[in-house]
């Protein structure tokens, strides 16, 4: 083979590399977006869980310019961003494989395990600084199994990565289960494409009584993703409000409150009984009860993110039911312009309405109980008042 012929075949090896490298579109990890779930709307599946985050030598740069340990970064951290904070959980970030710089152990247990918060666990993550070694899986499910054998409730595990050389990984995975039973879900999720991986990842969460086997690349949009958190770390939504109160009725000490009432924490609207007693057949407000009103008025302007507030006027049962409607109405009405007149309150935010006899507070039968029927009581609503 003479010099010009192989000059010619170097030049060509040469311009192939360089049209291929040219082709090459630079590595893009995988992102995922964190969901927010309302707090106080959920309950907790699981009472302890641990992460499992593939650091092995697999999962650094490949030959196709890949970091798959980008992606299961990104994850882990959308994941831990996601975990309603309101909730308690016992909690663990564990890693396997490990550059020597990282851990000489084969597995490790950069976070937990603890009582979980989301910085202590970003800490944890942010601590991995070097990838290498061999997937000793197995060792990994070996050490979070006895993590998680002696506490109390059930737990859950979310391996991610990419499954590759780690064939031992689902016979570890059924002996497990037959230890552990229906207190341990485990949830796998593959980094790649890799179909070894897949298989492998797949037998380990079947192993298990609960669990499945997902790719991050299915997870990247919102929705999937917010239903993987809701699949690992939430219990399915008992949360009912019939009054829409927007307190649950497990917690809501007043049920059947009107639409618009604004409430407190327990459900109960958020008012002020004036306990401004009337005399009999009479709107007049009594001298004595005049100190009272000041205390009203301040009630009003403490609240100023309240747009409405309802003054609600009654009467005891004597008399027809529409002259107590009427009188209902003529004493709510003496109540709200006092306040207006005297203490320089928005007219638009005090709502007059009568209620005659339909809402007594104390029994008809005697003259006592009569007297603290004959009221105003203001109430703080969200919406005019019906």
């Amino acid at each position: 083979m003479n010099k010009r012929f192989v000059g010619i075949i170097f030049s060509l090896f040469a311009a192939t590399m360089f049209v291929g490298c040219a082709g090459l579109v630079p590595y893009e990890p995988l992102t995922f977006t964190p969901q927010k779930f309302e707090a106080g709307k959920h309950s907790p599946k699981v009472e302890n869980f641990q992460v499992i985050l593939d650091a092995s030598e697999s999962m650094d740069t490949n030959m196709h310019g890949e970091k798959k340990y980008l992606t299961a970064k990104n994850f882990v951290t959308a994941l831990n961003q996601s975990i309603p904070a309101d909730l308690a959980y016992n909690g663990g970030l564990r890693t396997f494989g490990h550059n020597p710089k990282q851990s000489e152990e084969p597995t490790a247990l950069p976070y937990g395990m603890t009582s979980y918060t989301q910085s202590g666990f970003g800490d944890g993550l942010d601590s991995i600084k070097y990838l290498g070694g061999v997937s000793p899986l197995s060792s990994a499910l070996v050490a979070a199994a006895n993590d998680l054998k002696d506490a109390t409730g059930n737990s859950a595990i979310v391996i991610v990565s990419d499954g590759i050389s780690m064939e031992d990984a689902p016979a570890t995975a059924a002996q497990i289960n037959a230890e552990m039973g229906d207190k341990l879900c485990v949830y796998t999720v593959q980094v790649g494409d890799s179909e070894e991986g897949q298989k492998v990842l797949g037998k380990v969460a079947k192993a298990f009584q609960c669990g499945q086997a997902y790719n991050a690349a299915d997870l990247v949009a919102a929705g999937p993703f917010g239903k993987f958190v809701e699949e690992v770390f939430l219990a399915p939504s008992t949360w009912v409000d019939s009054d829409g109160d927007g307190v649950p009725d497990h917690l809501d000490k007043c049920p059947d409150t009107p639409k618009g009432v604004q409430v407190d924490a327990d459900g109960c609207p958020v008012q002020f009984s004036l306990r401004i007693e009337f005399d009999f057949d009479s709107a007049e407000i009594r001298s004595a009860y005049r100190n009272d009103l000041p205390v009203a008025a301040e009630f009003i302007k403490n609240n100023p993110a309240i747009p409405y507030m309802l003054l609600a006027g009654h009467t005891d049962s004597i008399g027809s039911d529409a002259y107590n409607q009427k009188l209902s109405e003529r004493r709510a009405n003496a109540v709200r312009n006092y306040l207006i007149q005297n203490f320089n309150i928005d007219s638009k935010k005090l709502v007059a309405k009568g209620y005659g006899e339909s809402k007594p507070i104390a029994t008809n039968d005697t003259e006592a109980g009569r007297q603290k029927n004959r009221r105003v009581e203001i109430i703080a609503y969200t919406v005019v008042p019906e």
